[in-house]
């Protein structure tokens, strides 16, 4: 090259060079307004590039091109920020941005971190591919992953997380395939894979967790994905312990970074632990951990519909607990102890529906959280105190067509109940007492009917 070609080919090296460096800041510091300005600096560079060698008869990327290692990270990144979106197609504008790095990394072999770089693009693949959410989008996650591990198995230790991380994505991947065809055999053998994959994960993270909080945190949620496929495996001991190495590990991140966003994972993973003690039958931890995870999800000031949801849920798992010890115990209504569980079970169906009718309009899965939160309650006041029955159904019905059903199916129940038992049954009060809960569950009927269920 001339003097001058020479000159403008280092400028527009050096500007591409600038513009890694800006995309590698940026997504250190996960700072939105960052993150845009270097994916638009990557768009305005590859556009300003030169012409690309490519080779002859295929139109395939030349590695020869004195630029193909400017033009695979400049890819890469800007795969790696569209990959994050939350629009399918944005995603996919990632994805094709992935398999352009890909492309030109292969052939450069293992020169120049090009492996390392190939290993990010698979990952970053991988990762894009779950958040299209179909089942082929999903084994096509899981190769990607594949690719990444072949080549991080013979990477530094530095890339020790990136490795673990991508053993356990392997291993949720395969956990989430689930296709109606599949034999019982073929479900097991590929729940077995994923448990192997997890496992594998761990023992890749464990050495270096102490040190680095990435892999710390990508050491718990293994640990707290274990647990959920051992309780799918029914071995509810097993996921117990997932599921508490999984809080353990995560209450050091939380307390160093103190934010919402950690706060409510912990509270997610002690949502999962509770679950799983309650499975196991330890109650009382299932209880503790439960009360646990409201309390940290509560102290998250968001109107964020997940953490609406998951207190919702937290609420019902507790209430279920509470509610298997009432119907297993004394029915004497003196007990103290009964007398706690009741009312602690009633503050927690109370509070979570007037919470979220004060919402208002609510996402699907808050809804549907609250229906079940709603369907405890009926169930609680009509075993236990049937005189706050109706007043309970009246109160929380609302508009809502599937609370009507529950109500009609409680309404009818409790007089069921009332006709099969004496009125002068003490369990129930006297007959005047027996009438005016008879009257609110009148009124309950006429309330579901002008519903029209």
């Amino acid at each position: 090259m001339s003097e001058p070609q020479t000159q403008g080919f280092e400028k527009v090296q050096q500007d591409a060079q600038a513009a890694v460096r800006l995309a590698e800041d940026a997504w250190k510091s996960q700072a939105p307004a960052r993150l845009l300005a270097a994916l638009q600096e990557c768009d305005r560079v590859l556009q300003a590039l030169p012409a690309e060698l490519t080779v002859e008869g295929t139109g395939a990327p030349d590695p020869a091109d004195a630029l193909a290692k400017e033009r695979a990270l400049l890819w890469l990144w800007r795969g790696r920020f569209l990959v994050m979106a939350d629009k399918t197609e944005v995603v996919v504008q990632g994805l094709h941005s992935l398999d352009q790095a890909i492309a030109r990394l292969r052939p450069a072999g293992a020169r120049d971190g090009a492996e390392e770089a190939l290993a990010i693009a698979w990952m970053n693949r991988g990762s894009g591919l779950f958040r299209l959410e179909s089942r082929d989008a999903l084994a096509e996650a899981v190769r990607s992953y594949d690719q990444a591990i072949e080549l991080l198995e013979r990477a530094p230790e530095r890339m020790c997380n990136a490795l673990g991380a991508s053993w356990m994505n392997r291993g949720v991947g395969l956990m989430n395939l689930d296709h109606v065809k599949d034999t019982k055999d073929a479900t097991a053998a590929r729940l077995a894979d994923a448990a192997k994959s997890l496992e594998r994960a761990i023992s890749v993270l464990e050495p270096v967790a102490s040190t680095q909080p990435a892999a710390r945190h990508n050491l718990a949620s293994t640990w707290s994905n274990l647990g959920m496929l051992r309780t799918r495996l029914e071995d509810p001991a097993g996921a117990m312990a997932a599921h508490r190495n999984a809080v353990d590990l995560f209450r050091p991140l939380v307390a160093a970074a103190g934010d919402a966003g950690e706060t409510f994972e912990l509270a997610a993973r002690l949502f999962n632990l509770g679950q799983a003690c309650g499975a196991a039958g330890d109650t009382a931890a299932a209880l503790a951990a439960g009360r646990e995870a409201l309390a940290l999800a509560g102290s998250v000031k968001t109107g964020d519909p997940q953490a609406v949801e998951l207190m919702l849920r937290t609420r019902h798992a507790l209430c279920v607990v509470l509610g298997g010890l009432l119907a297993a115990g004394r029915t004497k209504t003196a007990d103290p102890e009964r007398a706690a569980r009741l009312a602690e079970a009633g503050d927690l169906v109370e509070d979570g529906l007037a919470d979220l009718r004060a919402r208002g309009q609510v996402s699907a899965g808050v809804a549907a959280a609250g229906t079940r939160l709603y369907e405890f309650g009926a169930w609680l006041y009509r075993t236990q105190q049937p005189q706050f029955l109706g007043e309970f159904l009246l109160e929380h019905l609302g508009e809502d067509k599937a609370r009507a059903g529950i109500a009609a199916a409680a309404v009818q129940a409790a007089r069921q109940a009332f006709v099969q038992r004496s009125f002068t049954d003490t369990t129930h009060g006297d007959m005047e007492r027996v009438l005016d809960i008879l009257q609110e569950l009148g009124a309950v009927e006429a309330r579901v009917k002008a519903l029209g269920t």
